[in-house]
């Protein structure tokens, strides 16, 4: 008898186990983490809202590569927005894609912040554990200004998303004292400074006092980071330095300066103009929008922003002091604390902000919370599990005492359930029969976000792109005037039964001009029908008013006469008569305010050039009186 043996790899068992063993717990939270956040964000989207201007620009930079690179405003190329165009380059490639519409514009926000949430989780399960990526993947996605900004077009998302790439390669960096992923966080610093400019380096004082920190002889540190530091400057000015070398005929006039200066516009409008109300150089303009409060140490405390971001900030600071007491890395310690106390010092002094830019705090503050939550957990310390949620849930309730009106019943619910997940924890410590570890760490995570999550869950029911914030409007920021949001002129959501997007966003608090993108159907109908030959349908004073009227075109050729806010000496008088005399301009609409945007005082200087234009028009054109656009301001200018 012959018998035949057929032998089976030992390793067979080892590869099936290992197969199967590939997706855990941490896979199907992350995944979890990614479809909710998904679904917030994107839900609904093309029924929102969407900032005319900031859509105008995704629309024009769509229609050819110089306006790709240049971020002009308008379809001609006349005039650039008055930020590095980084956060929009997404979005017009959404829109040469699939053609202009409220969705291409809103979605690339939308998924950039699904991409920020299961980057942050990913970065925290490798600081420490799957514990802590859950955690801080549900404080990032449940961060309601966060949810809010990725609603709407917007340009914050992708700055918020290249802050999670820094924190990936940082974390890495300062984990391993590798030089090569300095260099690369040097890198991403420099992507995210291509999108939101100056906050970007803000990370750098703490990334570079953290590398110090790392295993290597000193001398070895300095010089790294003083290479990947440099390395991240040439970058980061790149764009600047290519703009300034272009020849201005060669490429719009760069919005937000006097001089056509790329480098007036990043260091001086962007940077030194947003410190000061009102700036009395010459060098430079300010800008302050006026929706945070006042500056001071309390201010991410006040009633504009306490709901939007401040949820988790005293737990944030107490993770601080846990991380230290628990010796945790000191490097990452130092890194995470750092980049935290440098935005909070920032946003506590800048003389004014939308309250939307304080969702870059959401990444070192769910990163903090997590790595000390999850590091206490994993060596068994139980008073700094029980302090963070204690923390998180009288700050919730603190919170609700400013709102009363809005989902003040969800945070006596956090505090409930913050208790029950404390006697939890204190049962687990104890040896009692828990059970599965996993849905411990939901347990936790939502006694620590259970009320922002509901902030940010509702965000789909109060659109807003004009200033996107979180909450229900009146009920939420209370005015004289009726509410935050109708000071703000946004459209009624669609819980108040108004139809999103239709009505003009208009006046902001103060009778300042904010988002005035109010579009005259007569107008537009009598100047397509008249424009004739003209390269240009009509000419605006400021690109508020000009941003409707190239979105309801699908990028029609419109002149925003001294950019965005009315007040940049382009063009000219003489270019502007000029383009008249060529044929090239018929059409000028001078309206009731010109649509101007102003938060801060601008010198005569800064508004001449449109007064004297305005005056010029006045004078020399003729009112058009023909029906339906009588009185509304528009002249015809004949050469």
């Amino acid at each position: 008898m012959v018998s035949i043996a057929i032998a089976v790899p030992a390793t067979a068992p080892e590869l099936v186990s290992s197969r199967t063993r590939r997706f855990t717990p941490w896979h199907l939270g992350l995944g979890v983490l990614a479809a909710l956040s998904g679904l917030v964000y994107l839900w609904g989207l093309q029924l929102g809202e969407r900032s005319e201007y900031y859509a105008s620009i995704a629309l024009s930079m769509s229609t050819s590569w110089s306006n790709f690179f240049f971020g002009a405003f308008d379809p001609a190329g006349s005039v650039s927005l008055d930020k590095i165009p980084g956060s929009f380059w997404v979005p017009a490639l959404f829109v040469r894609a699939f053609g202009f519409s409220t969705w291409s514009v809103d979605a690339p926000n939308a998924i950039a912040s699904v991409v920020a949430v299961v980057l942050v989780a990913i970065t925290a399960r490798r600081l420490l554990n799957p514990t802590a990526g859950v955690i801080a993947g549900a404080v990032v996605a449940t961060t309601p200004v966060l949810a809010a900004v990725g609603r709407s077009n917007q340009p914050e998302s992708f700055f918020v998303l290249a802050l999670a790439l820094v924190a990936w390669s940082a974390t890495k960096a300062v984990q391993s004292g590798s030089f090569r992923w300095l260099m690369i966080s040097g890198a991403c610093v420099a992507v995210a400074f291509q999108t939101y400019m100056l906050e970007a380096w803000a990370v750098w004082p703490a990334l570079a006092l953290a590398y110090l920190f790392v295993r290597k002889p000193m001398l070895r540190k300095i010089v790294d980071v003083l290479i990947a530091g440099l390395s991240s400057l040439a970058l980061s000015l790149l764009w600047i330095i290519i703009v300034f070398l272009t020849p201005a005929a060669s490429r719009p006039y760069v919005g937000g300066t006097y001089t056509n200066n790329p480098f007036e516009m990043v260091f001086g409008y962007n940077g030194l103009g947003r410190f000061s109300a009102t700036s009395s150089s010459s060098d430079y303009r300010s800008f302050t929008p006026p929706f945070s409060g006042s500056a001071g140490v309390f201010r991410l405390a006040n009633e504009q922003l306490a709901g939007q971001v401040a949820w988790l900030l005293p737990a944030a600071l107490v993770a601080l002091i846990v991380l230290v007491s628990l010796r945790f890395s000191r490097a990452v310690t130092v890194f995470l604390g750092g980049w935290l106390v440098t935005m909070l010092v920032m946003f506590s002094t800048v003389a004014g902000m939308h309250q939307f830019y304080t969702a870059a705090l959401a990444i070192p503050v769910g990163l903090l919370v997590a790595t000390a939550f999850a590091r206490a957990r994993a060596l068994r310390v139980l008073w700094p599990q029980l302090v963070l949620i204690g923390v998180a849930a009288l700050t919730a309730g603190a919170t609700a005492l400013l709102y009363p009106r809005y989902f003040a019943w969800v945070a006596a619910v956090q505090i409930g359930l913050a208790v029950a997940v404390c006697i939890l924890l204190v049962v687990d410590r104890r040896g009692g029969h828990v059970g599965a570890r996993w849905w411990v760490t939901v347990a936790v995570a939502a006694s620590l976000v259970l009320t922002p999550a509901a902030w940010t869950v509702d965000t789909i029911n109060h659109p807003n792109s004009t200033n996107p914030v979180a909450g229900d409007g009146s009920a939420v920021f209370p005015t004289a005037g009726g509410g935050f949001r109708a000071a703000l002129g946004a459209p009624p959501s669609r819980a108040d039964g108004g139809k999103a997007g239709s009505r003009p966003q208009g006046a902001g608090p103060g009778g300042a001009q904010f988002g005035a993108t109010q579009l005259n159907s007569a107008v537009l109908a009598y100047v397509t029908a008249n424009r004739g030959a003209a390269e240009y349908l009509l000419a605006t004073f400021g690109a508020q008013q000009a941003a409707s009227y190239i979105t309801a075109t699908d990028g029609q050729a419109v002149l925003p006469i001294g950019g965005f806010d009315g007040s940049d000496p382009t063009p000219t008088l003489d270019q502007f008569r000029e383009l008249v005399s060529s044929g090239r301009l018929t059409y000028v609409l001078v309206g009731a305010g010109g649509g101007a945007a102003r938060f801060s005082s601008t010198t005569a200087t800064s508004e001449e050039t449109s007064t004297q234009i305005r005056t010029w028009v006045v004078n020399s054109c003729t009112p058009v009186t023909d029906g339906a656009v009588s009185g509304a301001g528009l002249y015809r200018c004949d050469g």
